[in-house]
């Protein structure tokens, strides 16, 4: 398997999800050798975003050396939808916002990537070329799809890949001659993809699209895929699709973010609005640390500002039944 390998010179960020307090293992804001990550869960470009607003978040992105984000939407303007409920497009010049807002790595394995079909999957896949935004998850075939992106940054080798368990159905999924998603219920081709990718990566990220809209828990399906890509070599693993966040659970060194939830991205419930910015550190030692800074989506721009904590429920994840908004 080929990998997209770049050398980076700056940060990479990644966003996450739960806890109100900075987790024990959270790192000094100082300037370190360390690794910067912010992560950020979904986000599209649908009419009701104010994108004059997403200039402002460009201060929360400035010490990232990735900052990745979830993109939930075609980028295309074809207009011949997939059969589904809802259907995300938006413009090449929504891309453009969010790279100068300091976004730069998207993850397109997910279940509206492919609203607009075959057409407007090859489009995205170009507007994020042209734009220079890199991606994972994709790609023209199933060979790309499942290819990682590997960034040397500060002397580490910092691989990434992005898994569609929560796909945009089975004509969505890449085969050997036709773009489209990595399909996570194909175990046989994440697996190997995992474990070529650690083979030659020393942190290895997993970005993944997985969970039941609406649920502040993982259910033990998205908690048994995490053990096994764990033991196959993950060193990260980063969740959307619940549109809630979820537990962050770091581990033995082994970081899990369950979902980030929503970013820039329309709802009226205040679960759907809370989210937050990931920041996880990853020292030469590979030791890794995270902190989490609060965010709540304006609901007139639909664009997320600071926050003085975190919606956190009092939910019960032992209890699936009674953690699950509507």
């Amino acid at each position: 398997m080929k990998f997209r390998v770049a050398i980076v010179v700056c940060v990479v960020t990644t966003f996450a999800i739960v806890a109100i307090e900075p987790s024990s293992h959270a790192a000094k804001s100082v300037k370190s050798k360390d690794v910067v990550i912010n992560v950020v869960g979904d986000v599209h470009g649908e009419s009701a975003i104010n994108r004059r607003a997403i200039p402002a978040l460009k201060q929360y992105f400035r010490d990232g050396d990735l900052n990745i984000f979830n993109l939930e939407t075609a980028v295309t303007n074809h207009d011949v939808k997939e059969e589904k409920e809802y259907n995300f497009k938006t413009s090449s010049n929504f891309l453009i916002s969010l790279k100068s807002a300091g976004l730069n790595l998207a993850n397109i394995a997910n279940n509206h990537s492919y609203d607009y079909g075959l057409k407007g999957f090859e489009d995205t896949l170009k507007n994020l070329d042209r734009t220079g935004l890199d991606y994972v998850g994709g790609g023209l075939n199933s060979s790309a799809a499942y290819e990682g992106q590997i960034y040397t940054i500060k002397g580490l080798r910092i691989g990434i890949l992005g898994i569609a368990k929560v796909n945009g159905g089975p004509e969505s999924i890449a085969t050997r001659d036709k773009a489209g998603t990595t399909n996570g219920y194909d175990n046989i081709s994440t697996e190997q993809a995992i474990t070529q990718l650690r083979a030659a990566s020393d942190v290895v990220i997993i970005l993944t699209h997985w969970g039941e809209e609406g649920s502040f828990c993982p259910r033990p399906s998205e908690r048994s895929s995490a053990k096994k890509w764990s033991a196959l070599g993950a060193d990260i693993i980063l969740g959307s699709h619940t549109h809630t966040l979820q537990p962050v659970i770091l581990e033995n060194n082994k970081l899990t973010a369950y979902s980030m939830g929503n970013f820039i991205f329309y709802s009226s419930k205040m679960e759907n609005r809370s989210t937050g910015i990931l920041k996880i550190r990853i020292t030469p030692k590979k030791r890794i640390s995270y902190t989490i800074q609060p965010m709540l989506i304006n609901n007139l721009t639909k664009v997320p500002e600071k926050s003085a904590a975190l919606y956190t429920p009092d939910i019960d994840c032992e209890n699936q039944a009674n953690t699950t908004v509507r």
